[in-house]
């Protein structure tokens, strides 16, 4: 019995010899199964695998990958870095507890170390700076607004490829420090971004601003025509200055002025169907339309600001009678044919008034202008004077300045050549009772079409 007392002793004594000593041994060895960095370090002391970390770091390269397929290789050496060891492999080793080795049996130990590093701050920025990437990157371009024929185009941002140096030297020290193999410009946020985007707000703002602007829709009407101020010339009416627009008031005005150009007949020659000659040219007067162009720009900067769509006439500082085939005469009007010192009057295309008349006098330079002009008035009973003379009339119809049409009851006769020795001081002269019909018929503006 003593015998087996003693040999289990001398075993158990044996058995916790052999423990402790492998326990010794695995106080400063790594257990089977551990890998550090991916390296297997079976059985290796701490020296040993802080050699391998630092040899591992010896041979460390990044490699930067930019936009455009840009890849350029770095080594840390050249970057001002210095690799050095650490206790990291020490607290790693000490996670392995020597007594406990035995679990080596069914678990492995997998762990990621550094070596510590420093850096040459000037060294590294120099460096960083004389990379390609960095040397012959081109800046971003901001989202910009540009107007067209037709509205308006957004540009949307460029990004370039300017590296900020100070991001792109942080990332670096990061990437070196955790020996990572690549180092991503775009997904580290290493580029300079453009200030504006497509979706910024100043961008927003500015085209629901011209959003407005080109929604107008003015139509000017001209009887049976129309002119219509719509997205295309609005268009030419904004000014860009970065992400201000603004609408130029000169060029409003300017399309108004080309528009009372191309529409005005005040003061015009315009082709007339006479009575006896066909289709003539009669010079302009005092009538016809003219349009008020500093009202209407006026007006037409309103309505743009505020994105109007209206059907108007414009402003006028002078008003035909009529928008029509006989562009802006119409069928109601008198005519004076002083060629044939005859006078018609036409009242919605009727015939009221068909008679001789008599002009001014030519031997006397007394001639009754050959215009287009209109009916400033009408008034009864009224004394006609001139420096030698002063004559009653019944009826007065002035249409030029002190030139009008009147009855003249001193007269017998009318028509002829009566007008070239003994016509009037200039006004039209007509037999009383024709006179009464045209002015119980005639309004204020309409047409008095005269020529020889």
């Amino acid at each position: 019995m003593r015998k087996r007392i003693r040999w289990f002793v001398w075993s158990l004594f044996a058995v916790l010899v052999i423990y402790t000593g492998v326990s010794i041994y695995y106080m400063d060895h790594f257990f089977p199964g551990t890998s550090v960095n991916n390296m297997n370090v079976n059985y290796l002391t701490t020296d040993q695998v802080n050699q391998l970390i630092l040899q591992q770091a010896k041979e460390y390269k990044l490699v930067l990958k930019g936009r455009q397929a840009q890849v350029e290789e770095v080594e840390p050496e050249n970057l001002g870095v210095t690799y050095y060891e650490t206790d990291a492999v020490w607290q790693a080793k000490r996670a392995q507890n020597g007594f406990l080795w035995p679990r080596m049996f069914w678990q492995t130990d997998s762990y990621q170390v550094t070596a510590g590093v420093s850096f040459d701050e000037e060294q590294l920025l120099a460096a960083v700076r004389e990379l390609k990437m960095v040397k012959s990157g081109n800046p971003p371009r901001n989202a910009w607004v540009e107007m067209t024929e037709d509205g308006y185009e957004i540009h949307p941002e460029e990004p370039g490829n300017r590296v900020v140096v100070k991001n792109l030297e942080e990332q670096i020290k990061g990437a070196v420090s955790n020996l990572l193999p690549e180092l991503d410009l775009d997904e580290t946020g290493c580029y300079q971004a453009p200030g504006i985007t497509a979706e910024s707000e100043k961008i927003t703002a500015l085209t629901k601003q011209l959003d407005n602007w080109l929604g107008t829709k003015v139509t000017y009407e001209f009887g049976p025509e129309t002119e219509v101020v719509d997205e295309k010339a609005v268009s030419s009416f904004i000014r860009l200055d970065g992400y201000t627009a603004s609408l130029d008031s000169e060029a409003v005005a300017e399309w108004v002025q080309e528009l009372a150009e191309g529409r005005d007949t005040y003061k015009k020659p315009r082709n007339f169907r006479s009575t006896l000659r066909g289709i003539i040219t009669v010079k302009g007067g005092n009538y016809g339309w003219q349009i008020d162009q500093e009202a209407e720009s006026e007006a037409l900067f309103a309505h743009i600001e505020q994105g109007d769509t209206i059907t108007k006439e414009p402003a006028y500082s002078h008003r035909g009678n009529v928008w029509s085939s006989n562009y802006d005469i119409g069928d109601t009007y008198i005519e004076v044919d002083m060629g044939a010192q005859h006078m018609w009057f036409y009242k919605n295309g009727q015939l009221l008034v068909d008679t001789d008349v008599v002009t001014g006098n030519i031997s006397r330079g007394c001639r009754t202008p050959a215009i287009v002009a209109s009916v400033q008035y009408k008034a009864r009973n009224a004394v006609l004077r001139g420096a030698d003379y002063a004559t009653p009339v019944k009826y007065w119809m002035p249409f030029y300045g002190n030139y009008g049409i009147h009855d003249a009851s001193w007269r017998a006769k009318f028509g002829g050549n009566i007008y070239m020795t003994n016509g009037s001081h200039g006004c039209v002269n007509t037999p009383p009772a024709n006179m009464k019909i045209i002015f119980e018929n005639a309004e204020k503006g309409m047409p008095v079409i005269l020529y020889y």
